[in-house]
């Protein structure tokens, strides 16, 4: 798969070549010379439908047709909506051709078929972990019994998730192709066409957002991990202290994403800032990712050294008093660093072998939205202190439950009795023996 910020350099080559390429000078009405976008379109005398091959040494198409641009009688190019349109709707569609070694790389259809599976997994996936963490939240919130430090930065990190899983599903739902909202996309025969190069704020803010909260939420694994450390090393964990670690995890992404937000307002305002043509404004968003999970790996490798030297010198009876402590490391580690780190390095292979590369497409997507599940799950769902205290709390709201209706229902029959008493000495005498006479004729 091609990555954006080389299309992008692929483009900005087609663009050059298209304008190095110069204008003949001619007489009469005339379209100039214009890159589209995709295509590089000659100068086209005014009136005449200018037209060439889907397919050029920079860019491919699926289908074997022509694109088409109408130079008008005034010699402007075709606008739709005020903006400049181009018919590509025999090309059925683009991609990039790769020389993989000394192979071309042309079979573009194992991206068509597995990349709509890969993200009908990933929707399920954040479906899935909102929802288990919003549950977890729930409890977290609602128990009093569990608001102690390690639960609280616990909740924060959850809502980390679920913001990260949330905006990933707005941009999944809404950007079409992942790259612009529906009301700023042209659809010509069912394709969208993309060539606008400013669009509005509120997509860009959106992808601020996903950025931000894909930084905040990396940032939290790293507290989470600091966390633990200080726990066994430093011991700096007072209820009021615990308060450091999320300001961190909310205020530290803000460091980067807003040089970021403010480097791709000045200098790479495209689209709806979903490409990284600039390597370095990319390292914004690159750079502290980066360093949260190195930082974590080495944390969790200091972690289980000096765990496992105090383990081995230590009788073991005492071993059940470091239980909790053992899987709650071991089910760190896995979670916030091999996984990572293993995708890091794959990372560096994928351009390899297409085949190879839907599979590390696949292990770092279905991973990043199955992680909020299972960190509901450990945290919360699966740990048997918070399951003790839901089952207390049930036995709790089943019994005031039964002693409430057990109070209303010695009321009612107290009050029925007292109602129906006074009913009976307000009856005159003899009421009732009528019916008492005509009932007797039937016995």
């Amino acid at each position: 798969m091609i990555d954006p910020s080389e299309l992008d350099d692929i483009l900005e080559r087609a663009n050059f070549s298209c304008g190095s390429s110069g204008s003949k000078s001619s007489n009469g009405k005339f379209c100039q010379l214009v890159f589209d976008g995709i295509m590089c379109w000659r100068e086209t005398p005014a009136g005449v439908l200018a037209k060439q091959s889907c397919s050029n040494e920079f860019i491919k198409s699926i289908k074997k047709g022509l694109a088409t641009k109408q130079c008008d009688e005034n010699g402007d190019w075709l606008t739709i909506n005020s903006s400049p349109w181009t018919n590509y709707s025999q090309c059925g569609g683009f991609y990039i051709e790769k020389i993989i070694g000394n192979e071309t790389s042309t079979n573009h259809t194992i991206y068509d078929t597995w990349i709509p599976i890969i993200e009908y997994v990933t929707q399920v996936g954040y479906v899935l972990s909102t929802v288990s963490l919003l549950i977890a939240l729930f409890i977290f919130i609602r128990i009093k019994r569990l608001h102690c430090a390690r639960n609280k930065l616990h909740m924060h990190f959850f809502g980390s998730f679920v913001m990260r899983a949330f905006m990933s599903l707005i941009k999944i739902g809404l950007f079409v192709k992942g790259t612009a909202l529906p009301h700023e996309t042209i659809y010509v025969d069912g394709e969208p066409v993309f060539n606008k190069t400013n669009y509005s704020w509120v997509c860009k803010a959106i992808v601020s957002l996903w950025h931000y909260f894909i930084i905040s939420n990396y940032t939290f694994l790293l507290m989470e991990g600091a966390y633990l450390h200080n726990l066994l090393f430093l011991k700096l964990l007072s209820e009021n202290g615990v308060a450091i670690y999320y300001c961190v995890g909310w205020g530290f992404p803000l460091l980067f994403i807003l040089p970021w937000i403010i480097l791709k307002a000045l200098n790479e305002n495209k689209y709806c800032w979903t490409t990284q043509s600039s390597k370095y404004i990319a390292l914004l968003i690159d750079v502290p990712i980066g360093l949260t999970v190195l930082i974590n790996f080495i944390l969790f490798v200091l972690i289980i050294r000096i765990l496992f030297v105090k383990l081995t010198s230590m009788y073991m009876q005492r071993w059940t008093q470091y239980q909790k402590l053992v899987r709650a490391i071991l089910i760190l580690v896995p979670l916030f660093g091999i996984p990572y780190a293993v995708s890091f390095v794959l990372s560096f292979y994928v351009t390899q072998n297409r085949t190879f590369e839907i599979l590390w497409i696949f292990f770092d997507q279905s991973f990043t939205a199955f992680q909020g599940l299972f960190a509901s799950l450990v945290y919360c769902l699966m740990n048997s202190d918070v399951q003790v205290e839901v089952v207390r709390k049930y036995r709790l709201f089943k019994d005031r439950n039964n002693r409430e209706f057990k109070r209303r229902s010695r009321t009612i029959s107290h009050t029925t009795q007292i109602a129906l008493a006074e009913e009976l000495q307000e009856l005159p005498q003899g009421f009732g023996d009528e019916v008492i006479n005509k009932t007797s004729d039937y016995f």
